[in-house]
Order: structure tokens, then sequence, then C-alpha cells
């Protein structure tokens, strides 16, 4: 049992550890999908670019092509912050439960804030929310170019299935550049919810043709890595990403890390802790997803 005057100093240990095992750890949904990076600004200024047309036959002289700017976004980071108290009774009385419990409570909550903030790139996909370059949703009919581009499409609506599964496919393989040159978009993940985790599996793992009698081998055997969310908000909505575009293109700009420590002000009677994280998110292109918004 602690006792001493400085009974606060002695908690301080007891509460970082039991922080750190409610945190547990960096989520690593987040670094699959985001590209973490230290950032000292409040607000990321981020241009597109348009594009480079086709290699023309060398004739001696090198033919230089004036590339344009597109769209220009920004990311604002937010700080993030929860405060507790431990009162000295419960430490004088061995309330254990009480001591290393709330630590632990307090790093599991910002543990779900940081899972809920990745994730919400997706539960927001078909709404304004969180928009890309362009300004329209993640997941839009008509995501337009202001660099001669025509409109594309990157959402659905059909059910998640092995046949539509390989219509998104195709449809990603279709995708352009800002100049209408081919993408050259690699599907590689399907990103679902728990409720769809069966479904999913059995479509990149079966051997055989999915849900039939037949014999024929499985196309998708194999060919998508599966990420499966509890923080999916619609169980129904699926995702198809290109995995490494996910990552180039959706950027999470840390100012400061999560961090934990005891207040210097005490009345004597508590013990003061504060966990603090500053950072920003976003996505600067839609072309690495094709999201299916399911009714």
């Amino acid at each position: 049992m602690i006792v001493t005057g400085n009974w606060q100093d002695a908690l301080e240990p007891i509460a970082i550890k039991n922080f750190q095992l409610g945190f547990r750890e960096k989520p690593q949904e987040r670094d699959m999908i985001f590209d973490v990076k230290k950032s000292k600004k409040l607000i990321e200024t981020y241009l597109e670019l348009g594009d480079i047309g086709s290699f023309n036959a060398f004739s001696g002289d090198l033919e230089y092509e004036d590339v344009t700017q597109g769209y220009k976004m920004t990311i604002e980071a937010i700080e993030l912050a929860k405060g507790m108290k431990i009162q000295k009774k419960f430490v004088l009385t061995d309330q254990l439960d009480v001591v290393e419990g709330l630590p632990k409570l307090l790093g599991l909550a910002a543990r779900r804030r940081m899972l809920s903030d990745t994730f919400s790139l997706f539960n927001n996909a078909f709404t304004t929310a969180i928009t890309t370059i362009d300004g329209l949703q993640l997941c839009s009919s008509a995501h337009t170019s202001n660099n001669g581009g025509s409109s594309q499409s990157n959402t659905a609506s059909a059910a998640l299935s092995a046949a539509n599964v390989e219509v998104a496919r195709r449809a990603m393989h279709t995708f352009m550049t800002n100049t209408d040159q081919l993408y050259d978009v690699k599907p590689d993940m399907l990103i679902v919810s728990r409720a769809n985790e069966e479904t999913a599996y059995e479509i990149i793992k079966s051997s055989g043709k999915v849900d039939t009698a037949n014999n024929n081998r499985n196309f998708h055997m194999g060919k998508y890595k599966l990420l499966v969310s509890d923080y999916l908000d619609d169980a129904n909505d699926w995702f198809l990403v290109d995995s490494e575009l996910m990552k180039m293109f959706n950027v999470w700009n840390v100012v400061a890390p999560l961090e934990f420590k005891q207040s210097e002000n005490f009345d004597g009677y508590t013990a003061r802790y504060g966990a603090y994280m500053f950072y920003g998110f976003g996505t600067r292109d839609w072309r690495w997803i094709r999201g299916s918004q399911v009714s």
C-alpha cells in the first residue's frame, strides 16, 4: 500500500503502466491505411498535379511538357485530450481495481478515438463529412477533373459477393488520371465489417467456386488481403482498395504523439493525469478505393 507523503509521485509509474496496457499499442489498422508522418503545421496543404502525356519517339531534341496544377486541399490537425483523477482514499485503502482500472480505461478511450478516426474515412465515404481533393465525398458517382479529364465513378450499391467483387475489380482497372490516361490501379485488399467477415473469407480463400456445386477454380483465391473492422458503422458496406495507393494518398499528420502525464497541481487529496494527442488526417485522392453502399 502507498502511504507516503508524496503518494501521487509513487502512484505515477503505476498509472503510466496501466494507461499503456489500456492503449496497448498504436492501432496497426491506422498504419495500414495511412502514411503516418510528423508535422509542425496546424494546416498542411496538398496540391494535385496534371498528368504527363505518353512518351514520343526521340528525334534528337527532348520534348518538354508543362504540368499544370490540379485541385488543392488542406488538412487541419486537431488537439484531443482527456483527464482523470484518482482520489487518495482509494490508494490508502488499497483499492487496486480503481487505481489500475482508471488509467486502463483512459488508454482504451485514446485507442478507440484513434481507431474511430482511422475508419471515419470509410464511415463517411458516401457523405461530404470527409472530402477528397476534388471537394467530393470519397466514393462518388461523379468525381471531377479541372485538367480536362472526364467525370468518373468509384461507388456502387451491390452486396458483397464473389461476382460483385469481380465487377469492382474490373471497374478499378479502368480508373483514369485527371487527363484521361490509364491510372494503373491494382486492387488487392477487401475492407469489410465483422458481419461480412465470413463471406469475404470464403470469397478469397475457397479453392472452388463460391456457393455453387461447380468444381471450377475460384478466381479470387489468394488475390486479396482482408481487413475486418468492428469500427465500420454499416455492417453491409464494403470496399475494394489498392493498398499501395491507399498508403500513398491517405495522410496522417502527427503534430504531437499520444502522451500521458501527471499534473503538477495537486490539492493533496487527488492525483490528476491527462492524455493528449494532436493530429490531422485525410485523403488526397479517390482512385485507391471503390466503395459499395448497400441499402
